[in-house]
């Protein structure tokens, strides 16, 4: 009887060995067949990801983002490198920014480190993200400090688009919002989504983005919610590549050229032309209809323009501009500009006098935008941008209302072609009157096409051979009605 008593236990240990294996196996069938998710913060693991940098269908950089677990925190790095020639110089750009999470949920942003290196400028910006957000910024060795209120943003926002999409594969009619962490402001801003119809056979995800200055882009991303593409209307692509990308800069076309409006025929002197008619070859007529100085014509898909842009001002916008207040000027600029205007006897003598002034004060110099007030008088040169920046400046100093114009403007007959530009426009008597302080005018000339005011730049199109111009009727200064150049 003990016997068979201890064959029993014996059969009936190996029995629940068996069951017990036969679960595990079970339960491990089921961790192996459930679903992995990348991008999964309890899970996540580094990674680093390259990218191709195109600009008018031109590779004009590489890019890189990753992932690092150090310690106690999750860091993500964004490196991009660019280089190209603009306007005969040879340029080089990096901005580096580093996001610091702490690696327990929920994944809350402790700081981080901002890099950028252009020509003529350096800054490196460190950020702490505790009970206050403590900011240091060196401008070419100069320190600056401030203090904003906490960001609430965490790794699961950083990558909420990616494991939006690799959770579900979202349907055409899908919207939804992203939050940004913008580092220039260290404010939180959100970015709104639109999923695409998709086309047969696609082997991603197409998005349209909004991002919060309204500005349009649109992104792919594979099923899994990997970066396949994400492409701007200025004509930047990032382009996602196994490895490092190798340029050759010097196969590069003058890339400033390259981003110009194409027209076809030689327009002569730009200041010989009194008015001036354009049809469109490619590209779309809306693009001119936001400024009063340009006359559309949408039966016959032209646009007219004339020497000098002079236009009454809006009783909204004089109510909104009121006293021009100068307290956060730049001390330097507001000096000078007091200085420069001591003998002036009116506002139209002051928008002369300064015009004049930031004409011979800087030297023309393509540089990169991000000079500051700052920097474009340390550095004493600068493009349209910095000439542009720095008489709004010191016209405020002279209580004279001013705003940026963006546009096009005629390159000349040896290219053909209209480049991308910036000006200024003043009121004055109740009137918006343009000035070019880049080319010492007063009076702008019938080839300045204004696009925009105010905004951060003017954009045309993907790539620069969807947009062209016809000439269609040129007027000259001092011609008889009989001598007009009809084309």
């Amino acid at each position: 009887m003990t016997r068979l008593t201890t064959l029993f236990k014996h059969r009936f240990f190996q029995l629940c060995v068996l069951i017990l294996a036969v679960a595990a196996l079970l339960w491990l069938g089921l961790r192996e067949s459930s679903p992995k998710y990348r991008y999964d913060l309890a899970t996540i693991e580094p990674f680093k990801q390259w990218y191709q940098i195109n600009w008018h269908n031109q590779a004009v950089g590489r890019a890189s983002v990753e992932l690092l677990e150090q310690d106690d925190q999750f860091t993500v790095i964004e490196d991009d490198f660019m280089e190209g020639r603009v306007q005969g110089r040879r340029f080089q750009f990096r901005y580096v920014r580093e996001l610091y999470f702490s690696n327990q949920t929920p994944y809350e942003l402790l700081g981080g480190r901002l890099y950028s290196e252009e020509p003529q400028l350096q800054v490196e910006t460190s950020f702490t993200n505790d009970e206050e957000l403590t900011v240091t910024e060196k401008r070419n060795g100069k320190s600056y400090h401030k203090t904003l209120p906490t960001v609430d943003y965490h790794l699961s926002d950083y990558f909420m688009l990616s494991n939006l999409i690799e959770r579900s594969v979202p349907s055409p009619t899908e919207t939804f919002d992203v939050k940004n962490l913008n580092t220039r402001n260290f404010e939180v801003e959100t970015s709104h989504y639109q999923v695409l119809k998709p086309k047969p056979n696609r082997p991603y995800i197409a998005l349209q983005q909004q991002h919060p200055n309204n500005e349009i882009s649109w992104l792919r991303l594979s099923k899994e919610g990997q970066p396949k593409l994400h492409a701007f209307t200025n004509g930047m692509e990032y382009v996602a590549s196994s490895r490092q990308v190798t340029l050759s800069p010097e196969m590069q076309s003058d890339l400033y050229l390259n981003s110009g409006v194409a027209v076809d025929k030689p327009l002569g002197a730009a200041n010989n032309i009194q008015s001036l008619t354009l049809g469109l070859q490619n590209g779309r007529l809306d693009w001119f209809e936001h400024h009063p100085a340009v006359t559309v014509n949408d039966g016959q898909q032209t646009i007219q323009l004339n020497s000098g842009s002079r236009y009454k001002a809006s009783s909204k916008d004089i109510a909104s501009i009121g006293k021009v207040a100068d307290k956060r000027l730049n001390p330097i600029a507001r000096e000078l500009a007091l200085e420069a205007v001591t003998e002036s006897n009116n506002d139209w003598q002051k928008v002369e006098t300064l015009v004049s002034f930031v004409y011979d004060y800087l030297n023309y110099q393509p540089v990169p935008a991000g000079f500051n007030i700052d920097d474009i008088l340390d550095n004493k040169i600068g493009d349209c941008t910095e000439y542009t920046q720095l008489l709004i400046e010191m016209l405020s100093a002279a209580q004279i209302p001013a705003r940026e114009v963006n546009g096009l403007v005629y390159l000349g007959d040896h290219e053909k072609r209209f480049g991308g530009h910036v000006w200024v426009e003043v009121l004055v008597d109740g009137h918006w009157i343009a000035v070019d302080p880049t080319w010492n005018l007063t009076q702008v000339t019938s080839t300045h096409i204004p696009v925009a005011i105010n905004l951060g730049g003017a954009d045309f199109s993907k790539t620069n051979d969807r947009f062209a111009f016809r000439v269609e009727e040129i007027h000259y200064k001092g011609e008889t009605v009989d001598e007009t150049k009809r084309l």
